[in-house]
C-alpha cells in the first residue's frame, strides 16, 4: 500500500525504513523518489558548470513558505537568508561556505547581503587616526 512507503517490516529504525529517501513525492497514488535533474550555469570565468536540482523539493519548500504567509519565499531565498544571518552572527566565511555546499568562497559571498552599518563602521575605523592633509 502506498501509505506504508516509509514503514519497516520489522519495526527497526523506530518503525521507519532505514534506507528510505528523506523525502518522497506522491504522483497519483504512488510514492516516488524525488528526481534530481542537471542544471547548467556559467561561472564568472564563463565556464559551463553543472549542478543537480530538485524541482519537486523546491516547489514543496515554496508551498511551505506560502502556507506560512511568506509569499516570495523559496529554497534559494532561504539559503541567502541563512548565509546572511550566519555572517551577521560572526561565523567564518569558510563555515558558511561549508554549510551551503559551495566550492568556493566567491559564490558564498554572493549569497550574503551587504551589512551597511558594518561596512560604515569598518570604513570609519580605518580612517580613525588619519589626519586630513591640506
Amino acid at each position: 500500500m502506498a501509505e506504508n512507503a516509509f514503514l519497516s517490516a520489522d519495526g527497526s529504525y523506530g518503525g521507519l525504513q532505514g534506507d528510505s529517501p528523506l523525502v518522497l513525492g506522491m504522483r497519483g497514488k504512488t510514492w516516488r523518489k524525488l528526481a534530481f535533474n542537471d542544471k547548467k550555469y556559467r561561472n564568472k570565468a564563463g565556464e559551463i558548470l553543472t549542478t543537480k536540482v530538485c524541482g519537486s523539493l523546491e516547489n514543496l519548500v515554496r508551498d511551505l513558505f506560502k502556507g506560512a504567509g511568506l509569499i516570495y519565499g523559496s529554497s534559494h531565498s532561504g539559503r541567502r537568508t541563512l548565509a546572511t544571518w550566519l555572517d551577521r552572527k560572526g561565523y567564518d566565511l569558510e563555515l558558511i561556505q561549508l554549510i551551503l555546499g559551495h566550492e568556493n568562497t566567491e559564490m558564498t559571498l554572493e549569497y550574503i547581503d551587504p551589512d551597511l552599518p558594518r561596512i560604515k563602521a569598518a570604513f570609519q575605523s580605518i580612517w580613525k587616526g588619519v589626519e586630513p592633509t591640506r
